[in-house]
């Protein structure tokens, strides 16, 4: 069977970045080139404004919208002139030119580059993963950066002890992995301490319960086969709207029956104490 044939192709990520003292800046495109192809193309996000107000809400719509139309019209004329040129290297200095380093709101960030077997698909790809962001959108990306931000707290404000990430506690016929657990075990081997990150801030009130009965379930199964960390804390990232507070509400309280410690997720200070002392 013939593998598929892959293509090096150079993008970089259009930013808007207002004010040069901040430095903040917000994704709002990409553009990618296929030198071997001479292919160019781009995706640019150019109907929700709010993106942009919200995280620079004294800015002026219209002067942002005119921003917006100058770098779309220099877009779309190297795209016309890379699509007429047939020099592979007059093509990847056309593309240079567009996304060289610039002193305006609207700037690009460094060339990377990427293989692909399809580049008619990459900008749709590369847009849904710096502008869209679907990646955080991911099952239990919230926790998982939860669990780093915490596991490193514990390694530099609890030095003198030992923490694992992502560990097995249970027996062969059950185990469940654990986010962070200590080294300081019971005579059966299980962790003393444990931490598991739970973000309950979800869209659906159904997620949030399935989600939570779950961990309730498991600590049950770990407490019947006496493998239950003396201390398992629940890091918790709690709903916003009322409908979604209700629904924690229950699947909290059947947690803390099953055995679980239940702590806000923004008291890291909690949290560390509770895990190791």
């Amino acid at each position: 069977m013939n593998r598929p044939v892959k293509y090096a192709c150079n993008y970089a990520v259009l930013r808007f970045r207002p004010y040069p003292e901040t430095a903040e800046f917000v994704n709002l495109g990409v553009v990618m080139h296929c030198p071997m192809l001479g292919f160019f193309d781009t995706q640019i996000e150019t109907h929700k404004v709010a993106r942009v107000t919200n995280f620079f809400p004294e800015l002026d719509r219209k002067t942002f919208a005119a921003a917006r139309r100058t770098i779309l019209e220099e877009v779309d004329r190297i795209k016309t002139m890379i699509a007429h040129q047939k020099d592979v290297e007059a093509g990847r200095i056309l593309f240079g030119e567009l996304v060289r380093p610039r002193e305006a709101v609207f700037r690009f960030g460094e060339i990377r580059t990427i293989l692909t077997d399809d580049p008619t698909t990459l900008a749709g790809h590369l847009f849904a993963q710096y502008v869209l962001r679907h990646f955080a959108q991911v099952k239990e990306y919230q926790e998982n950066v939860m669990a780093d931000r915490f596991f490193k707290a514990l390694k530099e404000f609890r030095p003198n002890q030992t923490f694992h990430r992502n560990k097995a506690v249970g027996t062969e016929e059950y185990r469940i992995r654990i986010p962070i657990c200590s080294d300081w075990r019971n005579p059966e081997g299980v962790p003393m301490r444990a931490v598991k990150p739970l973000d309950l801030q979800k869209k659906e009130t159904t997620d949030i319960i399935e989600h939570g009965d779950l961990w309730a379930q498991r600590l049950r199964r770990l407490r019947m086969v006496e493998r239950l960390p003396e201390r398992l804390i629940f890091a918790v990232r709690h709903p916003k709207d009322i409908a979604g507070k209700k629904a924690a509400g229950d699947v909290l309280a059947s947690l803390k029956d099953a055995g679980g410690i239940l702590v806000d997720a923004a008291d890291t200070e909690r949290i560390l104490e509770l895990a190791a002392d």
